[in-house]
């Protein structure tokens, strides 16, 4: 049976953007290597049944390991209490509840402000023969000077940042208040191995490289300050709630990224 690497960190593409292709921690990602043997698979020369099968051998060695991660750890779902009816009927009620509060929640509210504001400002600029060719990672057209090019690469890569973490922002803000509604689960857990902890601190973190990716932006092209400085603005403040509820966020220590 296929066994864990040693060399991965356990849990570590939790606490993580998502945007492999700028970490220097994949060597150490499990689920990096997963993704890395999926697309090796489904790019191979192997006729659609062989790839099929492929993938669904990896499938059952997942969860293979799974189970006998939980045995280990007795965590087999038959070792757990199971719930009556009126118990299910109270939990699903208080999930209910929780949702709601979270819907109107005014960080989910800001965050999602912002990400309709980001879009918009985005999709005002598909058109435009300088921006719009540099949303797509392009140089516009014309531009040969080494100086400009070098510029413009910078402004790319802020452009992408933006739009990296436009949507990222509200799923981990949510996400993080998700974790708070369970908040006596992880009265047991130390400030820094706290679930709703460690998720803010990525939502903190999507929110500072999204600040200084459109302070480029601005730096590069000050036309842009009537649009941008309002979005910059919501940042701040969807940055502020985020440290006001959670105030240990910056405590969390994310496996792999972060020294104790």
């Amino acid at each position: 049976m296929k066994q864990f690497d040693p060399n991965h960190i356990p849990g570590i593409y939790n606490w993580c953007d998502r945007w492999c292709e700028r970490c220097h921690m994949t060597s150490r990602c499990y689920l990096y290597a997963q993704e890395q043997e999926d697309r090796a698979i489904m790019e191979s020369d192997m006729d659609e049944d062989e790839k099929m099968e492929k993938m669904r051998e990896k499938m059952m060695e997942t969860l293979e390991m799974l189970n006998e991660a939980a045995e280990e750890f007795e965590m087999e779902l038959n070792d757990m209490e199971e719930e009556n009816e009126e118990e299910q009927e109270e939990t699903m009620h208080e999930h209910q509840i929780t949702q709601i509060k979270i819907e109107i929640h005014p960080l989910s509210d800001l965050s999602e402000a912002y990400m309709d504001a980001c879009m918009a400002w985005i999709k005002s600029k598909r058109q435009d023969p300088i921006i719009g060719p540099m949303l797509l990672g392009n140089l516009p057209e014309g531009i040969r000077n080494e100086i400009d090019i070098e510029k413009l690469e910078k402004v790319i890569k802020h452009l992408e940042s933006v739009q990296w973490y436009q949507t990222m922002i509200p799923v981990k803000c949510r996400s993080a208040l998700n974790y708070l509604a369970d908040k006596s689960f992880w009265d047991d857990y130390p400030v820094e191995e706290r679930g709703y902890n460690g998720t803010a601190k990525v939502a903190l973190i999507c929110i500072q490289n999204s600040i200084n990716a459109w302070q480029g932006i601005l730096f590069w092209s000050n036309e842009e300050e009537e649009f941008i400085l309002p979005i910059l603005d919501k940042l701040v403040q969807i940055k502020q709630m985020l440290e006001e509820e959670f105030p240990d966020a910056y405590k969390f220590i994310r496996p792999g990224f972060d020294k104790n």
